[in-house]
């Protein structure tokens, strides 16, 4: 449901206080709260910035303890009555009202200045003993970073354009108290480096968000504790959000606390973990798994907990967990990579999610999935200037990666295969499990090889794995839906199957939440024909059908072919046909 904002309840237009000059002589309260509000699609769309606004109003946050200032701008269109579209403007909330302070004219949300002259003119208008940062939108990790505005061919902000933004606004002299990412993928130990100068606090999720994000009543704990530090209050926001969602949700749900203080140690760490995996990797060894070499390295780098996986056509973030990562290595290296542990657990100060594995509350960019794109990310991570022991490690598992062209397997699943021609068969289903078993469906252990396989509206469809929770997994079908490349995004819980939404296949950065499938879209599935005879894959699509979509399951087709789906070390993959299907 759209909630709207009224220019009667919660609009003071035109205020003067600034041209009177009340404000910069104002003594400072205990709080100065940012928020850049860059409402992309997830707000011309879907109204998820006008949900959050609607929050912030009505947190009951007195404006004696924060001043709130917020940054709006990047959307084609909001769903509310008061913020305009064609021009950005910055409110100040103040006692469950926003109040339009000064408006910027059009200016692109992607530029570095943007940011900047936000931070200055909050700054020297609002002083505050305390200063935090809240960035709202899409992100993207370590490679593509934060944000797509709508207005400026959804433009967005790298790392560094962050870090120029921060050192340009004078942060370097006068430190956040903390910054935050209401965004995907952000808790990454790049982003944390580069902060670590601006910043005394990073509060960030490592996996993707749900659309409506954090819960912005978290305001009013500054109305009993308004001088909170920023481990204080980032706790507050991680467990208002966590809250939000419950323990039963099966919604991906990560977010962290980060002291900045001690990043750049497990950055240290991590090159020096690197440092003995590059002596390991040095010839690109065919050495066996259990004795390390590219092989083991590779293995393990399969095995590491990945965030913001997709289907093979929405695969590209790369971002691992670093303290799966490292556990994985410590056999190999249980010196460096106990380092690695410890430095994490001084810089993460608070950690909750729901991941099915333990995770150590930072991400890093460790190239496998994206490996199609990988001369690009790693320019793009070689200029962020991070250990020169772990950049190397990553060209070097890169070139790995490029020259393998066959290896050893890591995983298998049966699939189901319609016959094109005598060489070549078209991809049609995809067991979820390795073992060839679906999950639990009314309480049946249905086996897909002999008895049946997934559909949507008569399609038969792959089902990718991309993510286990403790509460639910997610799969994904790579497709067309309307003029949107997307992955059709379906949860297996307890309570059985959902079609949950999709997710686009953004170029910059990883979409926050999904978007609904609404009746009378137009869909069209995505399938890999394979050729046996040149081992090569190729993409074709169905034709169009219109959602509402239903989930079924049902026997294959006579005459089509059941085989295995072979992944090797390097992503490269095989089929090979087992039997036919009578």
């Amino acid at each position: 449901m759209s909630i709207k904002l009224s220019y009667n309840r919660y609009i003071i237009v035109g205020l003067m206080m600034l041209l009177m000059g009340i404000i910069s002589h104002h003594t400072p309260t205990p709080y100065t709260i940012m928020i850049y509000m860059n409402g992309s699609d997830l707000e011309s769309d879907f109204g998820l910035a006008t949900s959050d606004l609607a929050e912030m109003l009505d947190s009951g946050l007195n404006a004696k303890n924060a001043n709130v200032l917020i940054f709006t701008g990047g959307a084609n269109r909001w769903q509310n009555d008061a913020i305009p579209a064609n021009e950005c403007v910055i409110w100040q909330l103040s006692n469950g009202r926003i109040n339009e302070l000064k408006s910027v004219g059009k200016v692109d949300m992607g530029k570095p200045e943007t940011l900047r002259d936000f931070i200055i003119y909050v700054k020297e208008n609002f002083p505050a003993e305390k200063y935090g940062l809240i960035m709202w939108d899409h992100g993207g990790g370590s490679i593509a970073g934060f944000g797509q505005d709508e207005k400026f061919n959804n433009s967005s902000l790298s790392l560094l354009d962050m870090k120029h933004a921060f050192e340009e606004a004078g942060l370097g002299d006068e430190k956040l108290e903390f910054l935050g990412f209401d965004a995907c993928l952000m808790a990454t130990i790049e982003m944390a480096v580069l902060a670590s100068d601006y910043a005394h606090v990073l509060i960030a999720a490592e996996d993707l968000e749900p659309g409506e994000g954090w819960d912005y009543t978290f305001l009013s704990a500054l109305n009993g504790r308004p001088r909170m530090d920023g481990f204080q209050f980032g706790k507050v926001i991680v467990d208002s959000f966590i809250d939000f969602f419950g323990d039963d949700s099966d919604e991906i749900l990560t977010l962290s606390v980060t002291d900045l203080a001690y990043v750049k140690p497990v950055m240290a760490a991590m090159g020096l973990l690197m440092e003995v995996a590059l002596d390991e990797m040095s010839e690109i060894s065919d050495q066996a798994y259990n004795n390390g070499g590219f092989n083991g390295l590779a293995t393990r780098r399969a095995k590491t907990k990945t965030f913001g996986e997709g289907s093979p056509r929405d695969n590209y973030a790369d971002m691992v967990d670093i303290g799966d990562m490292a556990s994985l290595l410590k056999d190999l290296f249980p010196i460096q990579a106990e380092a690695v542990h410890s430095a994490l657990k001084k810089a993460v100060v608070y950690n909750r999610h729901n991941s099915d594995v333990d995770l150590w509350g930072l991400s890093t960019f460790y190239i496998y999935g994206g490996k199609s794109q990988g001369e690009n990310s790693l320019e793009v991570y070689s200029a962020l200037g991070m250990d020169d022991y772990y950049t190397s490690y990553l060209q070097k598992f890169f070139t790995g990666l490029q020259l393998r062209t066959w290896d050893d397997v890591i995983h298998e699943a049966y699939v189901l295969l319609m016959p094109i021609n005598e060489n070549v068969v078209r991809i049609v289903g995809l067991c979820a499990h390795e073992n060839g078993n679906v999950p639990q469906m009314e309480n049946e252990r249905l086996n897909c090889v002999t008895e049946i396989w997934p559909k949507i509206n008569e399609h038969p469809v792959a089902l990718f794995p991309i993510a286990t929770t403790e509460n639910a997994r997610k799969y994904a079908i790579p497709a067309r839906l309307n003029d949107c490349e997307v992955d059709i995004i379906l949860s297996h819980s307890d309570c059985g199957w959902k079609i949950s939404g999709s997710r686009n296949r953004i170029e910059n950065v990883y979409q926050k939440g999904l978007d609904p499938i609404l009746p009378g879209d137009e869909i069209a599935i995505y399938y890999q024909e394979y050729d046996f005879s040149t081992n090569s894959e190729t993409w074709v699509k169905s034709e169009a059908f219109h959602a509402p979509l239903s989930l079924t399951w049902e026997a294959a087709p006579e005459g089509y072919t059941v085989g295995k789906r072979h992944v090797d070390i390097c992503k490269n993959v095989m089929y090979s046909c087992t039997s036919s299907v009578e």
